[in-house]
């Protein structure tokens, strides 16, 4: 266990409250909470939630999503669950600092709620590339450096005069650029990102991350820390779409919310898969177990890592556009990101915000194909080669 030796920028906990009566009622109010942090753990969600409704916040937990950005430099030492606890990006349970961050976002959640006010809102889509790289493309053959989701989903959020409120964005990228050795707090790549947007529009930025599983910062956009370069861009772009819109006050809100059970975990174990070892070997047990068909399967119980996962689904009908906001409980891979967004636009929608990394962290979500090259992805991929599937129908059953 190591303590932070301090911040680079700050890390926060958000909170967005929209409402399409007054008062707000459960089928026309959603609330959006995010955190700077490596990802959303549902036992601090839960916590964080009742310390809230203790305090009067009256939005129903089925019309909330948890999301976090996934900066790897975030708070840790936060969730009791054993996955959490042995990962690297986060460290042992300290109930002290699980008690301080879920009152944090509590706080944050009521400041929300009571400062709601009139207001009116728009949703639309751009395109960024050139930001982005697929980490996998020299261990896959399916993907390759340009194999990017490039889907830039933008919120905007006025008073009655024009005046930004929020700005919430969607976008799909690991927080990586200060590495395994930083200390420091930073909201990474992201909470910068956010930071310029705040400063170019006024009101609060909120970042979702995406199907940023295999997705990380191009070469270069890393470089000038603090003042990420890559982080501008994302902004610039943000801005760029924001302007385009044209926020109304005839807004539709529909949540849905379910828990989809998964039971234990399926991790199967194979050379091949951990070991990138499929002949040779000592006493060739890589070739014997090629022929054999050698694996182990390793069962894990809700107290290694989350198994009832929340999924959340809340569409948005505003100026003839549908758009569906949809979680997934962990780290998808762009290909389970392209298949959500083929099952939203069968469904009818214009425009989807894949929200990864949110009401739980399940580990991540490689597709059959990725799931069978193995790599860092597969090896976390927990119930077996049909996960993504699993994801992508929980995902498919909130937005139909």
């Amino acid at each position: 266990m190591t303590p932070s030796k301090g911040f680079i920028d700050p890390t926060w906990v958000k909170a967005l409250v929209i409402s399409t009566t007054n008062p707000p009622n459960r089928n026309s109010t959603f609330a959006l909470i995010t955190i700077d942090g490596i990802g959303s753990d549902s036992s601090l969600n839960y916590l964080s939630y009742a310390k809230a409704v203790a305090m009067g916040f009256s939005v129903p937990i089925e019309n909330c999503i948890f999301s976090g950005s996934h900066s790897h430099s975030g708070p840790g030492a936060i969730s009791p669950e054993t996955l959490w606890v042995v990962a690297p990006a986060v460290d042992v349970l300290v109930p002290k600092a699980q008690e301080f961050l879920a009152t944090a976002i509590a706080k944050a959640m009521i400041q929300a709620q009571t400062s709601m006010a009139p207001a009116k809102m728009d949703l639309g889509m751009g395109w960024l590339v050139n930001v982005t790289v697929n980490r996998r493309a020299n261990k896959s053959p399916y993907v390759n450096r340009n194999s990017i989701d490039p889907h830039l989903g933008v919120m905007r959020v006025e008073d009655t005069r024009g005046n930004v409120l929020a700005t919430v964005w969607n976008y799909a990228v690991h927080g990586v650029c200060y590495g395994p050795e930083n200390l420091y707090f930073s909201g990474d790549i992201m909470g910068k990102a956010c930071s310029y947007i705040e400063q170019s529009l006024g009101g609060v930025a909120f970042f979702i991350n995406g199907d940023a599983g295999d997705i990380d910062p191009a070469p270069g956009m890393c470089n000038n820390k603090p003042d990420l370069v890559g982080s501008r861009i994302m902004a610039d772009a943000v801005l760029n779409v924001s302007k385009s819109l044209k926020p109304s006050s005839t807004v539709s809100i529909l949540p849905y919310s379910q828990q989809i059970p998964f039971g234990w975990t399926n991790l199967n174990y194979t050379l091949a898969r951990f070991n990138n070892c499929t002949s040779g070997g000592a006493l060739d047990v890589c070739t014997i177990c090629r022929v054999l068909n050698c694996e182990a399967n390793v069962h894990m119980p809700a107290s290694w890592l989350e198994d009832n996962p929340r999924f959340t689904a809340v569409r948005f009908d505003v100026n003839g556009k549908s758009t569906v906001l949809v979680t997934m409980p962990g780290e998808p891979l762009l290909e389970l990101g392209w298949l959500v967004r083929n099952d939203t636009e069968r469904l009818g929608f214009n425009q989807t915000f894949l929200c990864g990394y949110s009401n739980s962290h399940m580990g991540y979500f490689a597709p059959p194909r990725e799931y069978v090259i193995g790599g860092y992805e597969s090896q976390l991929t927990f119930w077996g080669i049909d996960t993504a599937y699993m994801i992508q129908n929980g995902s498919r059953t909130v937005a139909e």
